[in-house]
């Protein structure tokens, strides 16, 4: 059909000349010129026709099954070009007369919480359910997880709850949500009975659940709660311990005021055959330069090194004035003259990356 030949070919005006007279000559619209002039919108990428195209055949949606397809298509569209308030619009516009899908909603939902709009998401929501579209996964997760980074935890647990109702499994991606969000501020209670829930619901913690879990219990200065976590659920879940908890572990050691017992993390990791990464040896070094250990600090430096792992340079630097403060003359030389080395080669593999 010429129409959707015109949008393809960037020409909206002489797409909407023949709209307007096919509109005018044949009285009633069918579906196949409804979907032309769709698509020649889509082609042109034009959201504020494709509004005004709805707008004009409101009454005739119903009797069109494509309908709905086109609306999704027309959201769509609307998020690539971030034109969320057009999408709204349309929304407004249709919602009466097009039934939309699961998909279209989360689409919607998931867009107001990246702006922000978590009331207005939370509108479209009930929308939905009212409506007979019935939430699924997805739609809570997108929610709970705004809301829980918004510190709105009374709303994520009331969204956790309502899910459970209607017999929806929470995941572990949506659990570790909450969990993290209560962690954040420092609720422990409230971060022990959502973990609970967890287990209760058969949903196995993972690293990234141990993580928040040890983050808690630093921020709590329960440093034996935490070496707890380590200790207790990987047995319990066969969970194999990864360079991002052991790492974690050091650091709430360190910030507990216990450098030695960092070290002995660090330690365990390597005879359990984990491998340490950058941002292990930086959180060691971090801790070296915290409790102004220079000894412990060349350790690090020195291991960095010899298995080729880049460690940030301005650490490097303050460890180096750290010994020239602290050491010995002959020592301060010797450090010197080492970690110049060592900066070189930290260097030349981040340039390398």
């Amino acid at each position: 059909m010429l129409i959707r030949a015109y949008g393809h070919a960037q020409q909206m005006d002489e797409a909407w000349k023949i709209w307007r007279q096919m509109l005018a000559d044949e009285k009633v619209l069918t579906e196949d010129i409804f979907m032309s002039m769709v698509d020649a919108c889509l082609a042109s990428s034009d959201m504020k026709s494709l509004l005004e195209v709805f707008q004009e055949v409101r009454s005739w949606l119903p009797g069109f099954p494509r309908a709905t397809m086109a609306f999704s298509l027309a959201v769509k569209m609307a998020m690539q070009l971030q034109q969320l308030d057009l999408a709204l619009e349309l929304y407004e516009e249709t919602t009466e007369t097009v039934n939309l899908s699961v998909v279209t909603y989360n689409t919607l939902i998931d867009a107001l919480v990246q702006s922000g709009a978590l009331k207005r998401a939370m509108e479209l929501f009930h929308d939905m359910t009212l409506r007979n579209v019935g939430p699924d996964l997805i739609t809570f997760s997108i929610l709970v997880k705004g809301f829980a980074s918004a510190g709105d935890l009374e709303t994520a647990l009331m969204l956790l709850g309502q899910m459970r109702r209607l017999q929806i499994q929470p995941d572990c991606v949506l659990f570790n949500t909450i969990l993290n969000g209560c962690a954040k501020r420092q609720m422990r209670a409230l971060t022990e009975q959502v973990l609970a829930e967890m287990e209760n619901a058969g949903v196995a913690p993972t690293n990234f659940t141990l993580s928040i879990l040890i983050k808690l219990y630093g921020r709590c200065g329960d440093l034996k709660a935490a070496f707890g976590v380590v200790e207790e659920y990987p047995k319990r879940f066969n969970i194999r311990l990864n360079a991002q908890i052991y790492t974690c572990l050091m650091s709430t050691c360190i910030w507990s005021g216990d450098l030695p017992m960092a070290f002995e993390v660090y330690q365990t990791m390597l005879q359990d055959g984990c491998l340490a990464d950058g941002k292990t040896f930086d959180t060691l070094l971090m801790g070296c330069l915290k409790h102004q250990d220079a000894r412990r600090a060349s350790q690090v430096v020195r291991e960095a090194s010899e298995i080729g792992v880049s460690v940030n340079p301005e650490m490097m630097e303050s460890a180096m004035l750290m010994a020239r403060k602290n050491g010995p003359p002959q020592t301060e030389k010797m450090a010197r003259s080492k970690w110049s080395r060592e900066l070189g080669q930290s260097c030349q593999i981040r340039s390398k990356k």
